[in-house]
């Protein structure tokens, strides 16, 4: 297994700060993904050679960091939740030893950190405006741990109770960053000057194979589009948006000829958002139409080309008028007909790939605050109830959607999808259209993509593995890591080419790359 681009801090993805060690010899930033227990992370890099030391998981969101003035540790700031569940706390590490020792506060976060000499750490924590006197804004309070012995602290010994307020226009946040700064340019310069180049990368939420060996990517926060070559060159990209109420939507739909691409931007705020298509043309990333719709829409397609945008209701608040009718098109953007799906939420997700037919799941009017879900097909003839998404051993709770791909098979044609249960996720096979089920396996780890590929199954997981998977009965016949070089990376979509060859896209914005045979190897 390969990534691209091959650059080295895999996990840096696109980091907003970065400190090295005041020996030169340790650069910290943080990691993109999570760790085995869920939580953010902080990486550690070697300046010598630019391997990767560790990977630090810290439980709450990384607010702050800062190297002691001449000691090799680290001191980080945490701070997760709103209001009542406010909870933070800061983090000792360090790096030649690996020890590592947590401070947890409860009730406030931890916000900024900065060392005023070799004995004294300030620490600045954000308390929340539970009685709402300042209209929802977070006071700062401060306190200075004073110490002797930095190295060597032990869990809870470090008290950060006596805290005294401070006023924000008082508040001194350390030095100013330099004019013209750019996040992660500090990287860009240590790769430099080991003749290596580095570039911020952000989660590769979708990714497709072509036929002819190129890959393209939608990363979350950077290009809207991207083309590489197998080899790992960046053929072109489309630029993102540049107005800040508009983002990547992180969806891609290609025509069944490989020629051209659609791909959806997010306009609007978060109470209004509206739906950008732009149909690319995948020789050279030029963007040749665009429609717009009146809602955040949610791609599926069908396998001849027909594709559809459906109302995703992704909204904040929740929206308060009836989804809008989902446009089905050709692939040139011509709209055929709009069908009535009903309400739509996350739950109602179901994507699945390489299917002749236009699939939704669509729920039942009477069924009160949680209606049960149908899995529908959008056609000529309108909407058909093919059969429920809940199954007969399915647990009992509420039931979502999730990635899944069509197969035919000596079983015949079948589904095989994730679905959300309160037990977790399951990956079923299902006889289509009838729904019968043919197996039904709960997986020990959230499942992000599926896809087939020879007569195998391929499904990637929250547990940062590949999985192959047998169609027949759904047993797990191989699970490969999804790592590079010793740097396990976390698996966000998943394509497999006619040719045999699989692509992984990853919260750290590479692509990995499985070769057919290496796929296929003791198989």
């Amino acid at each position: 297994m390969r990534a691209i681009p091959d650059q080295p801090f895999l996990e840096a993805g696109r980091p907003y700060w970065s400190a090295v060690s005041p020996d030169g010899a340790w650069l910290v930033t943080p990691a993109s993904g999570t760790g085995p227990g869920g939580g953010p992370r902080v990486a550690v890099y070697r300046t010598s050679d630019l391997s990767l030391a560790d990977l630090v998981e810290v439980g709450h969101p990384v607010e702050a960091f800062a190297f002691h003035p001449v000691l090799p540790l680290l001191a980080v700031a945490t701070e997760r939740g709103e209001d009542h569940d406010r909870v933070g706390g800061l983090f000792l590490y360090e790096p030649q030893s690996r020890r590592r020792a947590s401070f947890p506060v409860t009730g406030v976060g931890v916000a900024a950190l900065r060392w005023l000499d070799e004995r004294r750490l300030r620490v600045t924590f954000s308390v929340p405006d539970l009685r709402y006197e300042r209209d929802g804004e977070d006071a700062l309070a401060q306190c200075v741990v004073e110490r002797d012995a930095w190295l060597g602290a032990e869990d809870g010994e470090i008290d950060l109770g006596a805290r005294q307020e401070v006023a924000r226009e008082e508040m001194d946040w350390g030095p100013p960053l330099p004019p013209g700064y750019r996040p992660g340019e500090r990287l860009v310069a240590l790769a430099a000057e080991a003749g290596r180049t580095w570039t911020p990368r952000t989660d590769v939420m979708a990714v497709e194979a072509l036929r002819d060996g190129r890959v393209l990517c939608c990363p979350l926060n950077s290009s809207l589009l991207e083309c590489w070559s197998s080899e790992g060159s960046l053929l072109w990209a489309v630029p993102g948006p540049e107005d800040a109420f508009q983002r990547s939507g992180c969806q891609v739909y290609v025509a069944p000829d490989d020629r051209t691409a659609w791909v959806t931007v997010i306009a609007g705020t978060s109470d209004d958002r509206k739906t950008l298509l732009r149909r690319v043309d995948l020789a050279d990333g030029a963007v040749l139409a665009e429609h717009r719709l009146d809602f955040p829409a949610r791609l599926a397609a069908r396998a001849d080309g027909a594709w559809a945008a459906r109302d995703s209701r992704d909204l904040f608040p929740p929206a308060r008028w009836p989804p809008s009718e989902t446009p089905v098109f050709t692939p040139t953007g011509r709209r055929l007909a709009t069908v009535a799906l009903g309400e739509c939420d996350a739950s109602f997700a179901f994507g699945i790939r390489r299917c002749p037919h236009l699939l939704f799941l669509q729920g039942t009017d009477d069924d009160g605050p949680r209606p049960e879900k149908w899995v529908v097909e959008a056609s000529p003839r309108g909407v058909e109830r093919l059969f429920p998404l809940r199954w007969e051993e399915c647990p009992d709770g509420p039931v979502g959607g999730g990635p899944g791909v069509y197969v035919r098979d000596g079983l015949g044609p079948g589904l095989v999808h994730v679905a959300a249960t309160a037990r977790g996720p399951f990956l079923l096979r299902r006889a289509f259209p009838g729904g019968e089920v043919v197996w039904a396996h709960r997986m020990d780890a959230e499942v992000t993509a599926v896809d087939a590929v020879g007569g195998l199954l391929l499904a990637v997981t929250g547990a940062k593995e590949l999985l192959t998977v047998r169609p027949a009965d759904g047993a797990v016949t191989r699970r490969r890591p999804t790592a590079v070089g010793g740097h396990a990376l976390t698996p966000r979509s998943l394509s497999a080419a006619p040719g045999g060859d699989v692509f992984i896209g990853t919260a750290e914005g590479r692509i990995l790359v499985l070769g057919r045979q290496e796929a296929t190897d003791g198989l």
